[in-house]
């Protein structure tokens, strides 16, 4: 074995080793907490590339396939969820028939898509808005691979995300105990396409 290829073999093991080898410790697990929350940035562009090849592996597939998904549960949750002025603010995902508002429509329709994809139950998410009249409202979000889709209530069927006149507020971190907040500079405008769907 020449220098060179030793020399090549040890850069290869500690390259290596920041990926593999190294035992946690187990108390270090129990008390570890959450990581904190950082900022939004840019992710690795060999994940980038990652992503472009499996689609799959980084977000549910917007295909014909997941738009049937999508019509039988809202049919399926309008089933559930009959729309209802509330008192207070109880959230809840229906089991049974029974009045609710726009937190448990997307609660139940959340459920019951992660049921039926639970490889992908990180997609489907919640997200708070104000309306085009200044009303606190929730939708449910879903990460596809062609962008972000949202189920509503007062709309008849799920679209694009930039197709709802909502300034949108907060959206739910799948898996963490914190949500992310919008500013001012992310409100979506109305589209025509919105303006004709009409209102539920």
């Amino acid at each position: 074995m020449t220098m060179a290829t030793f020399l090549k073999l040890i850069f290869l093991a500690f390259s290596l080793s920041a990926c593999i080898g190294i035992s946690p410790n187990d108390s270090a697990l129990i008390e570890a907490g959450v990581m904190p929350k950082g900022q939004h940035v840019v992710p690795p562009r060999a994940f980038k590339e990652f992503c472009a090849r499996n689609p799959e592996e980084c977000a549910i597939p917007n295909t014909v396939s997941l738009k049937r998904a999508l019509e039988a549960t809202d049919y399926q949750v309008r089933g559930l969820v009959i729309p209802a002025e509330e008192e207070g603010d109880f959230w809840q995902a229906r089991q049974t028939t029974g009045p609710g508002d726009c937190e448990d429509y997307a609660l139940t329709f959340r459920q019951l898509l992660r049921r039926k994809f639970p490889a992908y139950s990180a997609a489907f998410r919640l997200a708070t808005a104000y309306t085009e009249d200044g009303q606190y409202h929730a939708v449910l979000s879903i990460e596809t691979n062609l962008g972000t889709v949202i189920c509503d209530i007062r709309y008849p069927s799920c679209a694009p995300w930039a197709s709802f006149p909502y300034s949108w507020r907060m959206r739910e971190v799948a898996g963490a105990d914190h949500w992310e907040h919008f500013d001012g500079a992310q409100t979506a405008t109305v589209t025509a396409a919105t303006e004709q769907s009409g209102r539920r």
